[in-house]
């Protein structure tokens, strides 16, 4: 009788752990691809494969060439990433100096941690988490800070601290390792 409790509370622990070890195994391989202005981005792709064949984001492409903050977004289990295009880092560089100056490298480190939030947030969530919040939502980033989302006319805008807004313009793009959105412009990190 001993024998048989025994074995019965061993199953039911190892089912337990079973189930939790399952937690991110997806048992469908099918590969997800949205289209995006001539561009296929493909679920079974990392971010960086995804933008790096776009002339949209070569901007964004010579930025992640950093391999120290390239292996961060690539470490990361599940991450949601807000995609600055080449007209968003266009608009940046006619109001400050070149971004890209060696001197600007940890600002732009940090900038670009700053459109990154843990976790596969699509924008149905944000939306959700918008109306909840009666406004205005905010997520913690890879940087640290906590970044805003906001909605106006059926849009979705990201908020800084000072006030900065940048349009989500397209949404739900699926990486290997998460969403990723497309924004237009850039939005900034307590950079103190």
């Amino acid at each position: 009788m001993k024998t048989i409790k025994i074995f019965l509370i061993a199953f039911v622990v190892l089912s337990g752990f079973s189930g939790i070890s399952q937690k991110y195994i997806n048992k469908d391989n099918s590969t997800i691809t949205k289209e995006w202005n001539g561009n296929s981005f493909l679920s079974s792709k990392t971010f960086y494969e995804n933008i790096a064949e776009s002339s949209d984001f070569t901007s964004l492409k010579k930025v992640l060439n950093n391999k120290e903050l390239l292996n961060t977004l690539e470490k990361e289990e599940m991450i949601t990433v807000f995609a600055i295009t080449n007209n968003g880092f266009a608009t940046y560089q006619q109001k400050q100096d070149s971004i890209f100056d060696v001197a600007n490298a940890n600002k732009l480190t940090a900038i670009i941690k700053y459109h990154v939030i843990p976790g596969r947030v699509d924008s149905h969530s944000i939306k959700k988490a918008i109306q909840r919040k009666n406004g205005t939502v905010y997520f913690a980033t890879l940087q640290g800070d906590k970044l805003g989302f906001k909605e106006e006319n059926g849009q979705l805008y990201l908020i800084d601290n000072q006030g900065n807004t940048s349009l989500i313009t397209a949404t739900d793009f699926f990486h290997k390792n998460g969403f990723f959105h497309i924004v237009d412009g850039i939005v900034f990190p307590n950079l103190d």
